[in-house]
């Protein structure tokens, strides 16, 4: 087939127009005339050719049809149909992506996404390759441009070319493939590969993707293989201070050059990026880390860790800006909160009458009550500030050990907050203060647990 010139149809396919230049030919656009849909029709233009170049272009086109078309998964390159052409060569029919682009792009200092985004494409390429590996599959090229982006930001993996099929009986495409920069060690040195291969590629992807700068970099071929068996990258948090370390690690774990130490399934990754939840670009601990965050602040002083693993379960873990409102005067909004970092004011009415510090409780009060209990103040956060918040009434999640110990922790606030009540009024008489005189400033206020004078709040 002639690439200049646009055919009509290819196959039982109408040509409606030309969506690119592919590494290995044309790829039109068209229509399936018998399911009515639009696909991308990726025409082979070099696999007629009898020379030694055009079988090894039909054998990875072929492959690629074979193994890329055995695979069903949301962010795997859907493979329809296939066939052969009057001149000899190859055509697939694939799945149509309007507006796509690829990760390549966004792979540059001066264009990088959102540590959010990044994750998302990271945890849609895992959970793609984790369906290929279970399938026997191994891409054997996993690399930005091989990753297509949909203008909904997401993943299709493609390009099924050099793939490796383990159960397959017939001759494939071996040897020395793939793009050295992406390479695994054992894939340089032309071992024996298996998905492990693939999570070291999607490692190094995912370093370019958070830093701009590929991990590995040498003059020519030879000098790239010596650093990718050799060296170590520069830490992800050198070039990019605000990548999260648990996400760095997860990336470095990716690039281990040892099978041991690296990930062995692409599960395990996409099991501990979802561990890390984020919201915006902020990180939400694993349940360990809320344990251990808990553990050491006053409110909890005391209880098991069993105790605060039972707190954890129910509770919710949020981040608000300052100027949040956690708790509104007259409302009655359910549940009590933990501040596990930052400050809020306390306002009754217009006037401050205290803060709430890390480690401590509000809200318990009304908590406790009958429901449909008002809140007596505004509770508003002063910084950025993280909140632990308990909903659900105590009797329907706390064992009777954690009730006792929380109605102890809520007397203690209340105790806390009445001494220093008590303390203010004493330090207001000594300076001869009148009875209304100004309201306190959010730093005289202090903290203790439950450090403000709005018991009802």
């Amino acid at each position: 087939m002639n690439a200049t010139n646009t055919p009509n149809r290819i196959g039982k396919y109408e040509v409606t127009g030309i969506a690119g230049r592919g590494a290995m030919g044309m790829v039109y656009i068209g229509r399936d005339p018998i399911l009515d849909r639009r696909v991308a029709i990726k025409v082979a233009t070099n696999t007629g050719d009898s020379s030694k170049r055009g079988k090894l272009a039909r054998k990875m086109f072929l492959n690629e049809a074979q193994t890329a078309g055995s695979l069903d998964h949301p962010h795997i390159l859907k493979v329809y149909d296939a066939g052969e052409l009057d001149d000899g060569s190859f055509y697939m029919v694939m799945e149509y992506i309007e507006g796509a682009s690829t990760l390549r792009s966004l792979c540059q200092q001066d264009n990088l996404v959102s540590i959010e985004k990044a994750v998302g494409y990271f945890r849609q390429t895992a959970d793609a390759l984790d369906h290929a590996h279970k399938h026997g599959i191994i891409h054997r090229d996993i690399k930005p441009t091989n990753l297509m982006l949909t203008r909904d930001s997401r993943i299709k993996v493609g390009d099924f070319g050099i793939a490796r099929r383990l159960s397959a009986e017939q001759t494939q495409v071996v040897g020395w493939f793939g793009s050295p920069m992406y390479m695994s060690p054992e894939q340089a040195r032309d071992e024996e590969l298996t998905g492990r291969s693939d999570l070291f590629s999607l490692g190094v992807v995912m370093y370019q993707l958070l830093t701009g700068k590929p991990p590995f970099e040498g003059r020519g071929i030879s000098g790239l293989i010596q650093q990718v068996l050799n060296s170590e990258p520069t830490p992800i948090r050198e070039l990019r201070p605000e990548v999260p370390e648990r996400l760095a690690a997860i990336v470095k774990r990716c690039l281990e050059k040892s099978l041991d130490r690296r990930y062995h399934t692409a599960a395990e990754i996409v099991a501990d990026l979802d561990a890390l939840k984020i919201a915006g670009d902020e990180l939400e601990p694993t349940t360990p880390e809320k344990v251990r965050i808990l553990k050491s602040l006053t409110f909890f002083e005391g209880f098991t860790e069993a105790m605060i693993g039972e707190v954890v379960k129910v509770g919710i873990w949020r981040t608000h800006p300052p100027g949040h409102v956690l708790i509104t005067e007259g409302r009655s909004d359910p549940g009590f909160f933990v501040v596990v970092h930052g400050q809020f004011s306390v306002m009754r009415g217009d006037q401050i009458i205290g803060a709430v510090n890390e480690g401590d409780c509000v809200g318990e009060i009304a908590y406790l009550a009958e429901a449909g209990a008002k809140r007596t103040a505004t509770v508003t956060a002063v910084s950025k500030v993280t909140v632990l918040q308990i909903e659900a009434k105590m009797s329907e999640w706390a064992s009777l050990p954690l009730q006792m110990r929380l109605n102890r922790a809520f007397q203690q606030a209340l105790i806390n907050r009445i001494m220093r009540a008590n303390d203010r009024l004493v330090w207001s008489a000594s300076k001869g203060a009148a009875a209304d005189g100004p309201a306190l400033r959010v730093d005289e206020a202090g903290g203790s647990p439950g450090g403000r004078d709005s018991p009802g709040t």
